[in-house]
C-alpha cells in the first residue's frame, strides 16, 4: 500500500483496534497484549515502514498515510487507534487528519508532534550520533537504553532494537514526512475519547504529554504506571486491563 509492503496480522472479531508500535522495535512490542485484547476486539498490528518486516521504496512517505491506508486495506472504516511512543504520535496525527476514521484514541508513553520532549541530553545526542557514524550499534543501543530502559534491558529488548532503522539505516532518498499541522496546538479538535498512559520512569518531557492531552483535549484522561518506556513488555497485564477498560467503555453500540 502507498508503494510499500507493510507486514501486519490480525486476531479476534469485533470492533477494530489498530496497534501502532514505537521506535524501539516493531509490532512485537505489543505481543503480550494481542491475545487478551482479541478476546473482545478485532486486533490489527503492523510493522511501520522500514521497521521489522516492512519495506518501502527510496522515496518520501507519510506514516499517517500508511496507517490510514492500512485501515482501507483491512476494510476497517473506523477503528480505535492505540499507539506506543512514536506510534502514539502517528495515532494522534491520524486521528486529527481523519477524525471520521477514529472512534477512540489511546497513547501509551506517546510522543506528540509539536511537543519537544527533550528525552536525550546534549551529551547523549552527540554520543549516539557518533556511535551510529562509527557503525558501533552496540554503543548506540546502550545509549538508547540509558534513556528508555533505566529499569534494565533484556535480550528481547535488544533483539527488538535491531528491528529499527537505527540498526538498519534508511535508504538514501527516504524522507518520512511529518504531519502538515502538528498535533500539539490542535488537541482541542480531537473528537474521539482519548486515554494517555504515562510511565513514571520516562523522560520528563514524555510524562508531560499526558498532562497536556488531559488538559487540552475535550474528552481525555490519563493514568500513570510505575514503569519505564517499555511498559507494554514490563507491565502487560496492567496495560491490557487499562486498554480493555477504555476500549470497552468506548465500544460502539450494536
Amino acid at each position: 500500500m502507498n508503494g510499500a509492503r507493510l507486514w501486519y496480522d490480525e486476531a479476534g472479531d469485533g470492533p477494530a483496534v489498530v496497534l501502532v508500535h514505537g521506535g524501539l522495535g516493531d509490532s512485537r512490542l505489543w505481543e503480550p497484549e494481542v491475545a487478551p485484547l482479541a478476546e473482545r476486539f478485532r486486533v490489527v498490528r503492523y510493522d511501520l515502514r522500514f521497521f521489522g518486516r516492512s519495506t518501502g521504496p527510496a522515496a518520501p512517505f507519510s506514516h499517517v498515510e500508511d496507517l490510514l491506508g492500512l485501515l482501507d486495506w483491512v476494510e476497517a472504516p473506523r477503528a480505535a487507534l492505540v499507539g506506543l511512543s512514536f506510534g502514539g504520535l502517528v495515532a494522534f496525527d491520524a486521528a486529527l487528519a481523519a477524525p471520521e476514521r477514529c472512534r477512540a484514541l489511546a497513547g501509551v508513553c506517546p510522543a506528540l508532534s509539536g511537543h519537544d520532549a527533550d528525552a536525550y541530553t546534549a551529551e547523549q545526542d552527540a554520543a549516539f550520533e557518533a556511535a551510529l557514524e562509527a557503525g558501533d550499534l552496540e554503543r548506540a543501543m546502550e545509549i538508547d537504553f540509558e534513556v528508555w530502559a533505566p529499569l534494565g534491558a533484556d535480550d528481547l529488548m535488544r533483539e527488538l532494537w535491531h528491528a529499527t532503522p537505527d540498526a538498519s539505516p534508511l535508504p538514501p532518498g527516504v524522507d518520512p514526512r511529518p504531519a502538515p499541522s502538528p498535533a500539539r496546538p490542535r488537541l482541542d479538535e480531537l473528537a474521539a475519547p482519548t486515554l494517555v498512559v504515562t510511565a513514571r520512569h520516562d523522560p520528563p518531557g514524555f510524562r508531560e504529554v499526558g498532562e497536556i492531552v488531559e488538559r487540552e483535549a475535550p474528552n481525555a484522561r490519563r493514568t500513570e504506571v510505575d514503569s519505564d518506556h517499555y511498559l507494554t513488555l514490563r507491565e502487560p497485564a496492567l496495560v491490557t486491563r487499562l486498554l480493555l477498560d477504555f476500549l470497552t467503555e468506548t465500544e460502539p453500540e450494536q
